[in-house]
């Protein structure tokens, strides 16, 4: 008969447990160092700014707004608006680069803006605007002061139909598509607060959502401050 072979009864002994050598750990360290780069960045960026502007109305074509404004030939009327914006940041900084080429644009933000305004001399209404805002990143100037240039595309309606909108042959109308162009100056000396030039823009799109010859431009200043 065979006898089966008898099985030690001396307990196996494991090899311990070795800490992870520093070469392993290292592409972890780096992958949280990627993973957390963004929020660091961005965590000294503005979510919110409220703005304050004062405007006055230009009877001009908007495409015709910066040829005469820098030669001096714009014509106003005594029709103005004061409000408020409220602004938040969707989109934080972001890099558009400029195809076929190594430049890159950075800092760029996309922000939701809400205003309020109200209409006073020749006419007298109330005015809302929801708008998308594109925002470029800070372009240095001299002395410490910088830009940013931001343009807004959305929608404005009025609560009453403006006076100095239309023409003869066209009635005013409330609801309108929206621009705004916008230049931001601030200052290394004013943390968080900044003054910006404005130009408000109402329209029907070239006879798409309201006949030809409505809408109006206003040029204007405010104040602005960050609210994060």
């Amino acid at each position: 008969m065979l006898t089966p072979p008898r099985r030690s009864t001396t307990p196996r002994r494991h090899a311990p447990d070795r800490p992870a050598s520093r070469s392993a750990l290292r592409p972890l360290v780096l992958a949280a160092a990627l993973i957390g780069e963004p929020v660091i960045a961005h965590a000294n960026e503005r979510r919110w700014h409220a703005t304050g502007y004062v405007s006055r109305w230009v009877n001009t074509d908007l495409l015709e707004v910066a040829e005469r404004a820098a030669t001096g030939n714009l014509r106003f009327s005594d029709t103005n608006f004061v409000g408020g914006a409220l602004s938040r940041v969707i989109v934080p900084s972001f890099t558009l680069p400029l195809p076929f080429t190594d430049i890159a644009f950075h800092g760029n933000r996309i922000e939701l803006e809400g205003q309020l305004l109200r209409h006073f001399g020749g006419q007298q209404h109330w005015e809302t605007t929801l708008a998308l805002m594109f925002r470029t990143g800070q372009i240095p100037l001299a002395g410490g002061l910088s830009v940013n240039l931001g343009v807004g595309e959305g929608l404005s309606y009025a609560s009453a139909r403006p006076r100095f909108e239309g023409a003869i042959d066209v009635r005013p109308t409330r609801f309108l598509n929206y621009l705004a162009f916008e230049a931001e100056f601030a200052h290394t000396a004013l943390q968080g607060v900044s003054v910006v030039a404005r130009l408000h823009h109402r329209s029907g799109v070239f006879g798409l959502i309201a006949p030809q010859k409505s809408g109006s431009n206003f040029i204007g200043a405010g104040l602005r401050i960050d609210l994060n």
